[in-house]
This record gives structure tokens, sequence and C-alpha cells, in this order.
């Protein structure tokens, strides 16, 4: 291989294929690169076929003319090493499927495949069809593929929505004995995301072993890279993060195949992310079987040159011409390979004539931590377990994260700041030099980057701890957050889990203005997939952190900085216990109003209750702890109103972003309803001048007016 240097710092070049390369790599392994090209131009063939008889739900983005990329560059995996793909991924699935179900040295022309490919491929089939049977179990379909036990970690229909993710696999491969690595595939119009740029300057900080293979088959959907790029080719961009980078002409089998061996080699061996620039081309359309030109973005001349490119041809010609493979061996391969394909086919079940039940729960929730039994709904937690001493509330969480870092290595803690004077860690003098750097990371300013980052680290049995130095700042790394993070499980059919737990800083009332004073509570609690726990004491705060730690689904922990110097009284019992991560608290019992708040609104409800006793008035106070959705402490809720005859929301969030609305809604809509349901927000401007803050944020003497109002109602 020879290398054509396009870049003045003669580190970008073009990575061109030798003749002697073929005798290097050998005709073995040539023929059983065309098989697995084979086995894929055959299933998405059929998949075109099925589409067309209206047997597949969504859009079938075809790989047809990329089959070469992912056979080249996955040969070089082992076992340990991790695939993600984007929402064209047949390909980068069954490549890598198969180069895990099929031996090295299986040799086409005279072995049948194994028994573990024909089921990769049926429960493929099976999946996209929509079969219980298929790998995912008909729920993700086309574009969200996942079989982790051959080392594909799943796919995105988000255009580079897989790269912090696979950052992330490469981050837990880099804190793990072993030389394994990750590979994402991407399009180039991933370029462009935000998301590619966050994450390479992110790898290249922390020098992760992953490898990022642009397909540049020359359109993100219908605009050509050099409509949509300053910068081109587009290797160069990674040049700017300090990615190793190469880019390889269309066609040049060989040059692709050699370069992904060299820089998978040297990235086992430390030497940090590489990027690989793939010219290529789509025979169809976006989506679909028709042409582009048939759309009218691209002619059809165009078309016809790039199939005399086709990988099933260009690449059995090349190997003819050096005496490795005749026209009869390709034949016989190709097929041999159809014949698979055809019995895969055949394998998958017919569709069931009872219509499967939609199981929402179990699409969203993982098994839950081992806890003692529950206390009864609404019970109130102990107030004090054993003796104890002062703690703040920003100490005793400071406390609890490094202990968990010192009783798990799994457990990383991921942020801005988090290792410096501004950290939580280090103010509190819990700070563990030995692990700065580690498993204790300063992130860049880059919300989506690390957010998305930890999505991947989770996925494979880390525990990430990702601090958001605002509320706010969830809004930045919202696809992370919400499309991915939240949705793994129903993207996957509940085969993949990302236990990610996620701190937000409320600064309400503390001047910091609307863009850093966002209450994400409802936000979260809008998207599936989340745990939403706003705790209203250190106590409370440290038995939802132990269990969330030990729990498969991702947490959302919002912490009001106006409690954070507030002290209270712990035990050594009080760090070490779990609390059950459903269920409401009940604070205070009463007779003539419900007070429904979570964190700093806690506090605002006794105040108001003491007062209102003052006066004769008897209001119960119940803690919502469980904010989402699916977690909502119906039963308590129920029981508490039926007893008093009137419910308040105290919600301490802007009106537009109150949970109170629909928790009203859906109490209502549960039963017969008569009792009276109110509720209480603050504005929906955040204005950094106190006197008009003051205005803007409620507190106790607005609690006890709203009872007063609903009572008198």
């Amino acid at each position: 291989m020879r290398n054509e240097y396009i870049d003045p710092s003669g580190r970008l070049a073009y990575h061109i294929g030798e003749p002697a390369d073929y005798d290097a790599i050998g005709g073995a392994t040539f023929r059983r690169m065309l098989f697995d090209m084979a086995v894929i131009r055959a299933f998405e063939e059929k998949l075109l076929e099925c589409s067309a008889r209206g047997e597949v739900s969504g859009p079938v983005h075809t790989s047809i003319g990329q089959e070469a990329v992912a056979a080249a560059v996955l040969r070089h995996l082992r076992p340990g090493d991790q695939v993600v793909g984007n929402h064209r991924s047949h390909h980068h699935f069954l490549a890598q499927g198969l180069s895990r179900t099929i031996e090295d040295g299986w040799n086409p022309l005279t072995d049948s495949p194994s028994s573990a490919a024909h089921s990769l491929v049926t429960s493929a089939f099976a999946e996209i069809l929509g079969r219980p049977t298929g790998v995912n179990h008909g729920v993700g379909g086309s574009m969200h593929l996942r079989h982790e036990e051959v080392g594909f970690m799943g796919s995105s229909a988000i255009v580079g929505g897989g790269i912090p993710i696979a950052a992330g696999l490469a981050f837990a491969d880099s804190l793990r004995p072993g030389e394994s690595c990750a590979v994402c595939f991407i399009g180039d119009g991933a370029v462009n995301q935000g998301t590619f740029h966050e994450t390479a300057n992110l790898a290249g900080v922390l020098n992760l072993p992953l490898l990022i293979v642009i397909e540049n088959n020359g359109y993100a959907e219908a605009t050509r890279p050099d409509q949509a790029s300053a910068v081109l080719p587009l290797a160069t961009q990674g040049l700017a993060h300090g990615f190793r980078s190469a880019t390889i002409k269309g066609g040049d089998h060989v040059g692709l195949y050699r370069t992904a061996a060299e820089f998978l080699a040297s990235m086992r061996e430390g030497s940090g992310p590489a990027l690989i620039e793939v010219e290529t081309y789509r025979h169809f359309d976006h989506t679909g079987p028709v042409r582009g030109s048939a759309v009218g973005y691209r002619s059809a001349a165009e078309e016809e040159e790039w199939l005399e490119r086709d990988p099933m041809t260009s690449l059995p010609k090349a190997l003819a011409a050096q005496g490795l493979l005749t026209a009869e061996e390709s034949e016989r391969i190709r097929t041999a390979a159809a014949t698979f394909v055809g019995q895969a086919f055949d394998s998958v079940a017919p569709p069931s004539k009872v219509a499967p039940l939609l199981d929402t729960y179990g699409l969203l929730r993982g098994r839950k931590p081992a806890l003692p039994a529950p206390s009864p709904s609404a019970a109130e937690t102990p107030q004090n377990s054993g003796p104890g001493t002062r703690w703040t509330f920003k100490n005793a969480i400071a406390e609890g994260i490094s202990r968990a870092l010192r009783d798990s290595e799994d457990v990383v803690f991921l942020g801005e700041e988090v290792a410096n004077p501004g950290g939580l860690l280090w103010q509190a003098g819990n700070l563990d030099p030995e692990l700065v750097g580690s498993r204790i990371v300063n992130m860049p300013i880059s919300e989506a980057g690390f957010v998305g980052m930890s999505c991947g680290a989770a996925m494979v049995g880390m525990r990430p701890i990702v601090e958001l130095m605002y509320g706010s700042f969830a809004l930045i790394a919202a696809d992370q957050l919400f499309n991915h993070i939240g949705m793994i499980r129903s993207l996957y059919g509940n085969t993949a889990q990302a236990p990610v737990i996620v701190r937000a800083k409320v600064p309400i009332g503390r001047g910091y203005g609307p863009q850093h004073g966002l209450n994400p509570a409802a936000l979260f609690s809008s998207f599936p997939g989340w745990r939403v726990h706003a705790p209203a004491n250190p106590r409370e705060y440290l038995g939802v952190l132990n269990s969330a730690l030990r729990c498969d689904d991702p947490v959302l922990l919002v912490e009001f900085a106006s409690l954070y110097d507030e002290q209270y009284e712990l035990s050594e019992h009080d760090f070490a216990a779990q609390l059950p991560l459903e269920g409401a608290r009940m604070v205070r019992g009463g007779d003539d109003v419900s007070i429904f708040t979570y964190g700093i609104g806690v506090d605002w409800a006794r105040a108001a209750a003491e007062e209102l006793a003052e006066e004769g008035m008897s209001a119960e106070i119940i803690d919502l702890r469980a904010l989402d959705t699916l977690s909502t402490d119906w039963a308590a809720l129920e029981a508490s109103v039926a007893r008093t005859g009137h419910g308040l929301f105290v919600d301490p969030a802007a009106r537009s972003q109150s949970i109170a609305p629909r928790l009203i809604a859906d109490l209502i809509g549960r039963g017969d309803w008569q009792q009276q349901l109110s509720y209480i927000t603050c504005a929906d401007v955040q204005p950094v001048t106190p006197a008009l803050e003051q205005q803007a944020v409620i507190g106790p003497a607005d609690v006890v007016t709203a009872v007063k109002y609903l009572i008198k109602a």
C-alpha cells in the first residue's frame, strides 16, 4: 500500500492498494469477504421484495453498493470489540454478525455456513418484518438493529447519534484490561453534526480506542458533500481533532482493508482515535427500490458510472486479474450466499394471527434493585436512624458520590469542572487524586458529547454519574438524553440498558436567570424511560442515589441549590440505605387539604402547614418523590385526597414547565372524581433582579393563599 499525502502536515493521505497487497492478504480472505458481501446484497434484495409486498413497516434504507466497506473493515475486529451503526446499517450488522458466527478459515466454496450464522440472518429478517422472533423481538425494525452477543451494539436512526455512544464504548474499553476498541460507521452528512465534532474532540482528549468510518456515498439524502461541507475531503475534519486520518478511493478494496488493519492494530497499542473516509455509492435512493436519478437529484450517467465500480463486480474482477479467483468460483460464492439467505428467510416464522399485546412498562423498565420490603405507600421516611453527624446537603451528596466511586470500579463521575476547585468533590474535600483522569474526568464544554459517551459506557456495564452544571444544559444534550438514553430499551426491544445517573442543579431564587434556571423535572418526565427524582433532603437523596446505582434504568436527580447549605444530621445507616425508586412519602398527616410537592417545595409546604395550623386548618403533605409518569404513586395521591377532599400541587418550576397539570389530568381520568384540585407554580419568567425574582418564585405564603382559596372554593 502506498500513500499520496494531500495535507501539508503529512498526516492525511489517500491510502492506495497495490498489486502486491493482494498476495499479502490472500485469496482465502477475499473469498470470505466476497461471501459476506453477497449475503448482504441478497439479504437487502429480498427485503426490497418484502417491502414492495407491504410486509415491512417503515423505511428500508439499503446499502446496495456499499457492502465492501463493512466487509473490509470488520474483518479485523476481535471478540470484545464493538460496532455502532446508523440508519443504513444492514451491512454493518450482517458483516459483524457473520464474522462472529462463522469461524476464520471457513471456505465458502466447500463449507456450509454455521447454524449460528443461519440464526443470525433469520433473526435479522424476523426483526425487520416485525416478528417476535426477531433479534430485538420485532420492536426495533430496520433502523434499530442490535445483537450484543456478536458485538453489534446498535444502530441509531438519528444522523450522528451513534458517534458519542461509540465513544462511550471505547471509554469503557480504555478503563478495562485488554485491547478492545470500538468502530462507528457514519455517513457523509453526519460529519456536519455537532455530535461528530464534540465527540471527536473528546476522543482525542481522552485518547480513546475509537475508529470512525465515514461512508461517503456522495449524498446526505440528496445533498452532496460539496454543498454542505466547507472543507473537503471529509477526512481532513478528523485532523482538526488530532485523529490519524485517511481517505480511500471508491473501489479500492485493498487500500481499505490494509488501512483498517493498520489503524486498528496501532489503536490497540494506545495510539488513540482514527478516522477513515471511504468513497462509495448507494445505487438506490435514500430509501426504497428506485434510483436517485428518478427522484431528480443525480443523473443516470453518474449511476451507470458507479455501477461499473460496484463492489460485487469490481472485487471479483480485481481478484481474477491477480489470479486469486476465477469467474466460476465467484459465481459459486454468489450462489452459495443467495441459497444461504433464501434458507434463512424461509425459516422466519409466519406472522401470528393473534396480535401481540403492547407492554409499555416492559419496554421502558428494567429490573428494580433488590431492596428490603418497602414501607406502605406514602409512609414517612425515618428522620433519624442512629447516631449521626452534621452534614450540609451539598457535602452529603459529595460523600455519597465518593463512596460510590470507592465501592465499585464501574462507577465513573463525568462533567465540566468536576475535578477542579469549583467541583463538588473538591469543595467537600472528597476528591481522590488517583481517580482524576480515569474515573473522575473533567469534560469539555460539550454536553451532547459527554452525555452520549455516558450512554455507551453504561450500555456495557459502567455506572456513569454525569453532572449537568445546570438543569438548563439538558437542552443542549437533549438528543442523547431523550432519543438515546431514555429510549434505549424501547429502541431495541429491551435488549439494551443505559443506567446513567444525571445530576442537574436548579438555582431557583439565586439570580441565575432563565438560561440557567430551568427545573428539568417535567422535561425529563415528558420523555419515556427516565426515572425522575428531586429529593427534599440528603437522607432521601442518598437513598435514591444508592438505589439508582443498582438500578438498570437511567435516573435524573434534581438538586435545588438553595438547599445545599442546609444542615442535617446523618448516620452511617443513612449513607448506606437504599430507598424504593417508586412510591410517595407522607411528610405530615392532615384532614383538610392534601399538598403534593417535591424538592424544595416540601420545605415550603411544611412552613405553610404550620401557619395554616395556627388558623385551624390541617394540611397533609405528600412528597411525590418519583416524578416520572410510570413511577407516580397514584394510590397515595388518591388515598390522600379521598381523606381531605382537596388537593393542591405545589410545583417549584415555571408554569409552562410544571408537571402539575399532567398529574391533575391523570388523577381525574382515573375515576369518578369529586374532590377539588388545583396547583401553583413559579412564573414563566426568571428575572435576575432580586426584587423581580422574588415575585416570580413562589414560597410558603403563596401556598397558604392557594390552600385558603381552594378550600373556600
